[in-house]
This record gives C-alpha cells, sequence and structure tokens, in this order.
C-alpha cells in the first residue's frame, strides 16, 4: 500500500507563496500585492494606486520595482501591475474552488509596518454580494494595508483579493467583530486580467464624476392647452444637457376630433430661447424643427410620415429620443424612424415635452397624458482611443481590448480596420457589452462575410444564443483595405446597431440587462484570428446613461 503523501503545513504554504507577496507604497499609502504570472504582472486594489503620485513594489527578499498601472477598475477595485524584473517572478496561482467553511490565510503587510509578511488566518465564513460586486466573507484578520494581498486556500492558491473590513452593521447599534472582506476569484475575471496584461498600452478609463449626473424622472402628467396663455403649454424636466437620452409615452385624449393632436419634445432649450422641437401629428407625420431665437425664426430640418405611429383618439406613442454632440436619434414605438441632425444647436438646454410646437396647433380645453417621462444625461467615460487587438487563435479564448469601463445603458463605438482579405482567413470586429463577472455578455459584430451579429452568452458554461444576424454586404467594407464604424445604443432590453452610420437593425438586449464592462472584439468565433496579425481600431469611445437621480 502506498505511504500517503503528507499535507504542506500552514508554514510550507506561507513559505512557498511569500515570494510572490509584495507591500505596494505609495506617496500617501500603502497596501499589499500578489505576483500573477512570471512576466511580472500584479493584483492589487484600485483603491491602493489610485490618487498616487509614485508607486514602488517592494518584495520579500527587500527588492524594489517601479511598476506601470497597467489598468485600473476603480468600479470592481482590481488594479493591474506591471514590474520589469531581470529574473521570472515566483507567480501565486489561482482557483475558484471553495466553499463555507474551507481554511483560509490571508497575507499581506498591514498597518504599514516594516519588515516581513503578516499571516493570519480563518475560514470562508460565507459569500456575500454588494453592489454587483463577489466578496468571500472571512474571520482572518484584515487590516489597513492588507489591501491588494491575497486570500489562499491551504493548497497555495488564491481564492480571493483581500479588500476591506466592515466595523459596523448597517442599521445595527453593535460593532461587528472578525468579520472581513476578500473579492471573490473567478475564472473570467482573472482570465481578463491576465489577457489585459497582453494588450498594448491598455489604458485607464476615464472615471466619471464622484457624483452622479442630474437624472430626470420617470414623471407622469398633463400638458394641457390653456387658451389665456401666450405661450405653448409645456411640461419641463428642469435637467439641462447636451447629451442625453429622452423618452415619454403620449395619450392623446379621445375626444379629439379627427386627427387633430400633435405631442412631443423641446431639447437643448436655452435662455435665449433656441431649442430642437420635435413633434408628432394625429396625420401620422413627425417633424423637426430647429429654432435659433427671435419669435419666428423656425426652420424644418427635416419631416417624414412614419407607419410606426398611432393615430387616432386615445392613442398612445411612445417617443425616445437619443442625442450626442452634432448627432441625435428617434424612435417611435421602438422603431427607428431617422437620424436627427443637431450641429445647429449643441449647446446644453433644457429639456420639455410638449403638446404642439405652435401655440395655434393647440386644442383649447384638451390636454395630453404622458408617462414615463425620463431623461438621463449621456456622459463620456471613455476614450476616444486607438489601439490594436493582438490575434490568438490558439488560446481558445475571445481576442478582445479591455476598456475596463462598465454600464448597462449607454452607446458604444469605434471604427475597425479589416484586418487581411477574407481569403486568408476569417475575421470579427465589434463589441462584447455588459460583460459580468460571471460570464454573460452581449457580443455585437461584423465579420469576414459581410454579416452582422448578435450572441448572448449566459455564463461560464458557455451557453450562447444567436439572437440576430443577417447579410449586410451593401454596407460593410469586407476588402483588406477597407473599414467599418460600428456604433450600439443600448438602453435596457432594447439596443440598436449601426454600420458606417446607418441603422442597421434592432437588437434584442432583455436576456441580460445588468451592468458589466464593455471590451472591443478583434476575433469572436473559434478560428478567427491568424497568429501574428492584429486587428487596429480608431476612436473608441464610450458614453454611459447609467445616472441616477
Amino acid at each position: 500500500m502506498p505511504t500517503p503523501t503528507p499535507s504542506p503545513s500552514l508554514a510550507d504554504v506561507v513559505e512557498k507563496a511569500k515570494a510572490g507577496v509584495v507591500r505596494i507604497a505609495g506617496s500617501t499609502g500603502a497596501g499589499s500585492g500578489f505576483v500573477i504570472d512570471p512576466a511580472g504582472h500584479i493584483l492589487t486594489n484600485a483603491h491602493v494606486v489610485e490618487g498616487q503620485d509614485e508607486v514602488t513594489v517592494i518584495f520579500d527578499d527587500g527588492a524594489e520595482l517601479t511598476p506601470q498601472v497597467v489598468a485600473s477598475d476603480l468600479g470592481r477595485d482590481i488594479a493591474l501591475l506591471k514590474v520589469e524584473a531581470e529574473e521570472p517572478l515566483a507567480a501565486i496561482p489561482l482557483t475558484t474552488e471553495m466553499r463555507e467553511g474551507d481554511d483560509v490565510i490571508a497575507l499581506g503587510y498591514p498597518l504599514h509596518l516594516r519588515g516581513g509578511i503578516t499571516v493570519t488566518t480563518g475560514i470562508v465564513s460565507a459569500f456575500r454580494t454588494f453592489g454587483g460586486v463577489a466578496y468571500i466573507q472571512t474571520d482572518a484578520a484584515i487590516n489597513p494595508g492588507n489591501s491588494g494581498g491575497p486570500l489562499l486556500n491551504l493548497s497555495g492558491e488564491v481564492v480571493g483579493i483581500n479588500t476591506s473590513v466592515l466595523r459596523t452593521i448597517p442599521g445595527r447599534s453593535f460593532d461587528a467583530h472578525g468579520i472581513g472582506f476578500a473579492i471573490r476569484a473567478n475564472a473570467l475575471a482573472f482570465s481578463s486580467l491576465i489577457m489585459w496584461a497582453g494588450a498594448s498600452a491598455a489604458p485607464t478609463p476615464t472615471l466619471p464624476p464622484p457624483e452622479p449626473p442630474d437624472t430626470f424622472g420617470p414623471e407622469s402628467g398633463i400638458i394641457g392647452g390653456d387658451a389665456e396663455s401666450r405661450f405653448v403649454s409645456t411640461f419641463e424636466s428642469r435637467t439641462a444637457a447636451a447629451d442625453f437620452v429622452a423618452e415619454a409615452a403620449f395619450t392623446t385624449p379621445n375626444d379629439l376630433p379627427g386627427n387633430a393632436w400633435g405631442s412631443g419634445f423641446l431639447i437643448r432649450r436655452t435662455e435665449r430661447n433656441s431649442f430642437h422641437a420635435l413633434v408628432m401629428h394625429g396625420s401620422g407625420v413627425w417633424r423637426h424643427y430647429l429654432r435659433n431665437g427671435g419669435s419666428e425664426d423656425y426652420e424644418l430640418l427635416k419631416a417624414a410620415q412614419s407607419s410606426n405611429i398611432r393615430t387616432g383618439a386615445g392613442a398612445q406613442n411612445h417617443v425616445r429620443v437619443v442625442a450626442t454632440g452634432s448627432m441625435g436619434w428617434l424612435f417611435i414605438n421602438g422603431g427607428y424612424e431617422a437620424r436627427l441632425e443637431l450641429s445647429g444647436l449643441e449647446e446644453s438646454g433644457s429639456v420639455a415635452l410638449i403638446g404642439a410646437v405652435f401655440k395655434s396647433g393647440e386644442l383649447t380645453g384638451r390636454s395630453t397624458r404622458f408617462t414615463g417621462f425620463t431623461v438621463r444625461p449621456f456622459r463620456e467615460v471613455y476614450g476616444p482611443i486607438d489601439g490594436g487587438i493582438e490575434h490568438d487563435p490558439g488560446d481558445g479564448l475571445i481576442d478582445v481590448r479591455h476598456t475596463l469601463t462598465r454600464l448597462a445603458d449607454g452607446m458604444i463605438e469605434a471604427r475597425f480596420y479589416n484586418p487581411y482579405p477574407a481569403s486568408e482567413g476569417d475575421w470579427t470586429s465589434g463589441f462584447l457589452i455588459r460583460r459580468s463577472v460571471w460570464g454573460e455578455f452581449h457580443a455585437v459584430g461584423v465579420d469576414q462575410s459581410g454579416r452582422w451579429f448578435h450572441r448572448l452568452r449566459s455564463g461560464y458554461d458557455e451557453s450562447e444564443r444567436r439572437l440576430g444576424g443577417r447579410d449586410s454586404a451593401h454596407l460593410l467594407a469586407t476588402g483588406p483595405s477597407g473599414s467599418n464604424h460600428l456604433r450600439v445604443i443600448a438602453l435596457g432590453g432594447e439596443g440598436s446597431l449601426f454600420i458606417n452610420g446607418v441603422y442597421v437593425g434592432s437588437l434584442d438586449l432583455s436576456g441580460w440587462t445588468g451592468t458589466g464592462n464593455v471590451d472591443a472584439v478583434g476575433g469572436y468565433f473559434r478560428g478567427d484570428g491568424i497568429e501574428g496579425m492584429s486587428t487596429r481600431f480608431e476612436g473608441l469611445t464610450i458614453w454611459s446613461a447609467d445616472g441616477s437621480p
């Protein structure tokens, strides 16, 4: 009978791992981190390095190196550093296998103490989720300075990143003792971090302002015709914005004569009474006017008959307007209507609902009811960035450029350059949207055959559904010197895809509406890409509409 191999002692685990645990000293604070590959990539908390003028990585043997901050995600509190070492570094392996009650070891450099590493032990007390981030709750002592250090199992594998300690329970009057938290390791998060390291000069995203933007609604009410007033009746949102998404559902009175009604939006309305006006009429026509001050200075920019408008008394119509810079897009009852030319007035201004553009168009004594009036400012949170996505067809992973920007609702755009002729191999370009740490995401893009695609991935089991796609060869440039501009608007369960400025189809995003990361894709399907080649992109930009009131 073979002699069983003895399990390593706690001291053995610590002795093997401590060469890969580092102290991270900044200009105003310190924390911990750990090496995740021999090439010198180090994982820590984002708050350890955020705002530091200088950062130094100190190893167990006393060696000091200056790192590059490759990527930082404040939302999930993870940062990836890179140091240039003369010899391969001792990396600590990662694992997702753990259960409540498993023994764990916390390593780090707490309380700004100089000298050797600190070791504390405990168990996995529970699994918790706060703010969409998965945590391990542990009773292993975690103190200031432990942040960013590894939480290990008894095999010396990382199961989490020590990040915080909870001393009071919200809503309770007593102190909590021995409750620490570590960001839970999972295959997608760590695989992503390793892939980030392979992307050249992955940028830190533009951070959102500390306070959320001024979001309005949803509000319900009425817009009434007042015969005594000289002015058109409006319902003001009290929200000023240049870039935004605004929407409302209008219900016209049941007793209107014929098709005599109109309703819509005033947008970018300034103090000098300049604005864009978008109004639907009971005849089934919508119109876009621009007023640049003055009582009679109206310019009709666009008008069209629409089969999406529900006409007649008592009809309800949902209208959505998306505006950013000189461009806008109009949707009625979920259908795309047209691109709007907004260059004539790009200033920030108020958003309001109207029952008519002109006073003469109002019907005295009758009102239009509305519901769900919402205004959400768009804010640019990433880019514009130019770069490349290296092809690695042999690793079985999606070839991506991580932006480290998280959103549920917003807009993403970029121009992708075709890497080589379709005769030489397959390629895809596009985006992963709402990519969660558990593996859910939407994939939207185009391929070398001239088709666009939309896939939904539902987790690590790689269950995938084909939700949309069709031939768009008349829009797509598929030749070796061609390029294609892609834009995706994602709002709740609805999305829209534009290729080279042309609307090509709606996207059903209802299968996964949670907040997640956005990535640029240079090879989605197995077999895409050629070793040594890359997909170049320009102007990768992300707007978020995730502000809260």
